[in-house]
């Protein structure tokens, strides 16, 4: 099987597991969210901050590494396997006892015990890591499919029972750390263990890679956190926990979307490393049908975010439509740079991601301090100009490694840019005749307009689209082979 195949199957398995999981876990979050108050995500954001810095150091990118590299020993195995046991219980450790620190940092007392239990997943990462990259080495998306829907299930049914019951914020941590141990045991049961060396000898290829990785990891983590650290030390609790949903809530289209590509794009264009006028031209139709799908619902979010808030979050939510509205106009952005990203990497370039990460940092920093004097919208605004000023600083330097231009980048991308500004003005134009209707009724009728607008034009700038889409959806529905 060659690699569009191959990741054509990829594509289907990981498109199948969100939409199961994901058809569960949106309308869990929803619910979850009437059930909880700003507060208690305002805790879950700066816990969710702490973990993910240290876990973008944990695994020092060497289980990126065993994917990356050509051909790896078992012996590289098992003393890649020795070294994340060793980073990760480090970073467990380390998190633990600096829990009170962390607490006393954002004047959060609560935080300290969140903090402390969460510590266990970087021990649960460790146990996962090796089975799961060489899965992805080897491109088995049907099983690491199955191991993501159990996860997902259980980590959204267990959090809803915790919310109905009372549990507040903990309703979240534990339904993510439950889903975590189901997903790595089912990724040991079912995939290649070896024992774990620790020794360090022969690892200079991987660590040297992995050392790139980290670094880039460590500053994207960095900046895409930046906002919520600055938030939870100027902002209160429940204005960090309005600004976080507001991020999520724009973001969930972007993360999943991104989680499945980097999941299946990564090993793709490794294997791809030495063609790259191959790669080149699968990374712009990428693009191109990415920007297609995922256009409509970031923008028309954006356009229809008043309704969607009063109606399906609760008046307790009413001023985070705005912030909502400010992140999701700008998350095409950040998928074109996740997608550059990804790229950079599967083709060894980690330098590069960590120079624009740290150009990223920088930006996002400066941004953030300025925006946070006007509060959640003010942050916002600031997180939406800087992926701007982000993008344009950075492009230049992907556009080098990868052979993209900027004219080619924007003929992908112009009939879903063109037909989400033609949405978004129908769905503004349309408010103003039916605003007084119930909101029950208006997001409804918004949400209809605005599709047949986008899809309307964009069956006028870009036919061959929905020819390309179609024969993804049936590559998609073709019996794939079994991983």
């Amino acid at each position: 099987m060659n690699v569009e195949r191959q990741t054509v199957t990829g594509l289907k398995w990981g498109t199948t597991t969100k939409l199961l999981t994901q058809a569960t876990s949106w309308c869990v979050t929803l619910v979850v969210i009437r059930l909880l108050v700003p507060a208690d995500y305002g805790l879950m954001a700066l816990n969710a901050v702490v973990m993910s810095i240290f876990a973008s150091v944990a695994e020092l990118g060497l289980g990126a590494s065993l994917i990356q590299a050509r051909n790896p020993t078992r012996i590289d195995l098992a003393r890649v396997g020795g070294a994340l046991i060793l980073m990760n219980g480090g970073c467990a450790l380390v998190v633990c006892l600096g829990a009170p620190l962390f607490a006393d940092a954002f004047g959060q007392p609560d935080l300290q015990r969140i903090v402390q239990v969460s510590s266990a997943q970087f021990i649960l990462a460790a146990l996962a890591a090796v089975p799961e990259s060489l899965a992805y080495r080897e491109m088995r998306f049907k099983w690491l499919a199955a191991a993501d829907i159990a996860a997902g299930v259980v980590a959204s049914a267990l959090t809803l029972v915790l919310a109905v019951s009372g549990f507040g914020v903990w309703a979240l941590v534990i339904g993510n750390l439950v889903g975590m141990a189901v997903r790595t045991v089912m990724l040991i049961a079912g995939g290649k263990m070896v024992r774990p060396d620790f020794s360090l000898r022969g690892m200079g290829q991987y660590l040297r890679f992995g050392g790139a990785w980290t670094a880039s990891r460590f500053a994207w983590q960095l900046t895409y956190q930046a906002d919520v650290l600055i938030a939870g030390r100027f902002l209160s609790q429940e204005a960090v926990g309005l600004y976080s949903v507001a991020v999520q809530l724009a973001n969930l289209p972007l993360q999943k979307t991104m989680s499945i590509l980097n999941q299946v794009a990564f090993p793709a264009i490794a294997r791809l490393q030495d063609e790259l006028p191959r790669m080149r031209r699968r990374l712009l139709d990428a693009i191109r049908l990415l920007g297609f799908g995922t256009t409509p619902a970031l923008w028309g979010l954006c356009a229809v975010a008043p309704e969607f808030v009063a109606i399906v979050l609760g008046k307790q939510w009413g001023t985070v439509a705005l912030p909502l509205q400010a992140v999701a106009l700008v998350a095409p952005l950040r998928i074109a740079s996740g997608i550059f990203s990804t790229a950079m990497s599967g083709l060894g370039r980690a330098d590069i991601s960590l120079a624009n990460n740290l150009v990223s940092l920088v930006v996002f920093a400066l941004a953030g301090l300025c925006g946070v004097r006007w509060g959640a919208e003010g942050l916002a605004g600031a997180y939406a100009v800087a992926v701007v000023i982000s993008f344009v600083l950075n492009f230049p330097r992907s556009s080098r490694v990868l052979g993209i231009s900027s004219r080619q980048l924007y003929a992908a991308c112009r009939s879903s840019l063109i037909s989400g500004l033609v949405m978004m003005a129908v769905v503004a134009c349309a408010r103003l005749a039916v605003r007084d209707l119930f909101e029950i009724i208006r997001l409804p009728a918004l949400v209809a307009l605005g599709a047949v607008a986008y899809l309307g034009t964009s069956s006028v700038l870009d036919r061959a689209v929905w020819t390309d889409a179609k024969k993804l959806v049936a590559a998609l529905r073709a019996p794939a082979s079994v991983a």
